[in-house]
């Protein structure tokens, strides 16, 4: 990626101010269930895609009702280093293409970096991703910088206990269909939904994570009529829902189409004894959910504008202070992020 530098000295530099922008009345249309993949650790260590639902899991919260969240928990390993496998989205696309031929779109991108154009002017960090346009389509990935890297590898103990404790909960508290018990945290196991929505002209292609289905009866519904449930914690039981939470909460339930969130409320040693279910839809304020939809719809706009030539990489990087958002195309790099068979229009042969 640019460095801040690189891009402050690039002729092509362009940028979006998104500090003054007044809310509109546009709305996101979707998003529509299209389909799913699941994919996981072998024992090499290598992610292997599953073109399925298989690791799709169900609510299933132990009755009475006391979890220690830390169980398994290793204090020798840091946790949050899971990628969710950029190449596995590529992959459904390419599988699926009599499909998508129903459903075209402008973008394909995961759901994380569809939250933060919205939250945009709300997110004090910087934060960068790259553009290419391959076959009419902008594919918009995000690879985690070195910063961040060694931000998790730095945490403190007590940040690391709750890091793990996010991810644990989850396979403490559903089963998948088959019996198997997901082992989340150790293996990385996950199920993503692939969704289409439009925001108003930009259609987008985009994949996120399905922490679990509402209860073991939904799995046997058709995909798209199954009712998605997300997963989250909150630090004892008075703390109120941060800020930054609600936002994040409300955004990538919205993009998922997720109505409820089961909230468990961790004392301090990391047990949970308590567990709420909240609406998505009262998260946050409606005027909020407008400059959310606002903002990205501007984003989407301005890298448009910017992805113009095909097979070439884009970069972009927001500044958090100024809440600017800056691209330029990739000048004398050879590094080829997109693999060669996507491009080629090859279907790789294995996983």
């Amino acid at each position: 990626m640019l460095t801040i530098k690189q891009l402050n000295n690039s002729a092509t530099k362009h940028e979006l101010n998104l500090k003054k922008v007044e809310s509109s009345w546009i709305s996101l249309k979707g998003p529509k269930r299209l389909g799913c993949f699941s994919s996981y650790y072998n024992e090499e260590n290598v992610k292997i895609y599953c073109p399925d639902k298989s690791l799709l899991a169900y609510l299933d919260i132990p009755e009475p009702l006391f979890i220690d969240c830390l169980q398994g928990y290793d204090p020798n390993v840091k946790y949050g280093h899971q990628s969710i496998g950029n190449i596995h989205l590529l992959r459904w696309v390419m599988d699926n293409e009599a499909t998508l031929e129903d459903y075209p779109s402008d973008f394909v991108c995961y759901n994380g970096l569809l939250k933060d154009m919205m939250m945009s002017r709300y997110i004090k960090d910087h934060w960068d991703f790259f553009a290419i346009k391959i076959k009419g389509k902008i594919i918009m990935l995000r690879i985690d910088s070195k910063k961040k890297q060694d931000y998790i590898d730095e945490q403190s103990a007590w940040n690391n206990k709750s890091t793990y404790v996010a991810l644990n909960l989850r396979r403490l508290i559903t089963k998948t269909d088959n019996g198997h018990e997901s082992n989340l945290v150790k293996e990385g196991e996950s199920c993503h939904g692939i969704f289409h929505s439009k925001i108003g002209c930009h259609r987008i292609l985009h994949a996120g994570w399905l922490d679990c289905v509402e209860s073991k009866e939904e799995l046997t519904k058709p995909f798209d009529q199954i009712k998605f449930g997300s997963i989250k914690k909150i630090q004892n039981h008075h703390e109120t829902i941060s800020f930054n939470a609600g936002n994040t909460w409300w955004s990538l339930a919205t993009l998922s189409g997720v109505e409820t969130i089961t909230c468990a409320r961790c004392e301090y040693d990391f047990t949970v004894d308590h567990i709420d279910k909240l609406s998505v839809s009262n998260l946050i304020p409606r005027e909020r959910q407008m400059e959310f939809f606002t903002s990205l719809n501007l984003m989407l706009d301005y890298i448009k504008s910017i992805v113009t030539e095909d097979n070439q990489y884009y970069d972009f990087y927001f500044n958090g202070t100024v809440k600017t958002l800056t691209g330029c195309e990739r000048m004398n790099s050879n590094e080829k992020i997109i693999p060669s068979w996507y491009v080629d229009g090859q279907l790789p042969h294995v996983s």
